[in-house]
């Protein structure tokens, strides 16, 4: 009985502290997780800030000193050229984070995306009231596609127009080039045809991802269209990754 009762709190005991480094190492990644964010973006009242996931468990998570083995970013309310504000995710591996807060951060890799939604394609059309969903959704809830519904109304009028639009990625750039006018359901079928198709047609800025890197996808899911583009291997600076226009 004393043998069995020893086993019983040698057991109890190991359970608290593997739930204690558990918790240790829960409150360590959200400091280093709140860390990083604010290098991203320092604090700004009424500004979300940038949300961080740091990828691992407590032996995996650092591939070496300073450097975190991967992250995931996303930051809300960024401006990029010509759009309205858009949120901006991005994957890295290798995150290098200095002792001296005033060095940039680096990442071995970084895929990142521009997340654009009707709000933030409006000023780009000239548009306001812009709805954007995969051209074979009327919920505006499928899957990824590279056809999209552009629907919106033309900025100091009550005209409305729709269009069917290809997301194309070439050499000269991404593009949302017009195929037809949207008439069938959540199109418009009383439209002129020839101004929707006229107007639905845009290029974004070779800016339009942050840190320089150029559109190599170009998608649409649900409501939302997504730029995006990869760099490395190699050191990239994450600086810019929430600053307008950069």
């Amino acid at each position: 009985m004393r043998a069995r009762r020893s086993v019983t709190v040698a057991t109890a005991a190991l359970a608290v502290v593997v739930v204690g480094a558990f918790t240790v190492d829960s409150v360590n990644a959200s400091m280093v997780e709140a860390d990083v964010s604010t290098r991203i973006r320092p604090a700004t009242p009424g500004v979300a800030a940038p949300s961080v996931m740091i990828g691992g468990g407590p032996s995996t998570r650092w591939a070496g000193p300073g450097t975190l083995a991967s992250a995931s970013i996303r930051v809300e309310g960024v401006t990029r050229p010509g759009l309205g504000p858009v949120a901006v995710e991005a994957a890295v591996t290798d995150l290098s984070v200095p002792e001296d807060r005033s060095a940039d951060m680096t990442a071995g890799a970084v895929t990142v995306s521009v997340q654009i939604t009707g709000d933030s394609l409006g000023p780009a059309l000239g548009m306001r009231d812009v709805l954007v969903g995969g051209a074979d959704d009327p919920s505006l809830a499928g899957g990824v596609e590279h056809r999209a519904r552009v629907t919106g109304t033309l900025a100091g009028t009550d005209t409305r127009v729709s269009a069917i639009v290809d997301l194309v990625v070439d050499e000269s750039g991404a593009h949302l080039v017009p195929v037809e006018p949207a008439t069938g359901p959540s199109g418009l079928p009383d439209q002129d045809p020839d101004l929707a198709l006229r107007r639905t047609a845009l290029t974004l800025s070779p800016d339009v991802l942050p840190l320089g890197i150029a559109v190599e996808t170009l998608t649409v899911r649900g409501g939302t269209i997504t730029a995006g583009g990869t760099a490395g291997p190699g050191a990239t600076p994450l600086g810019d990754l929430a600053r307008p226009d950069h």
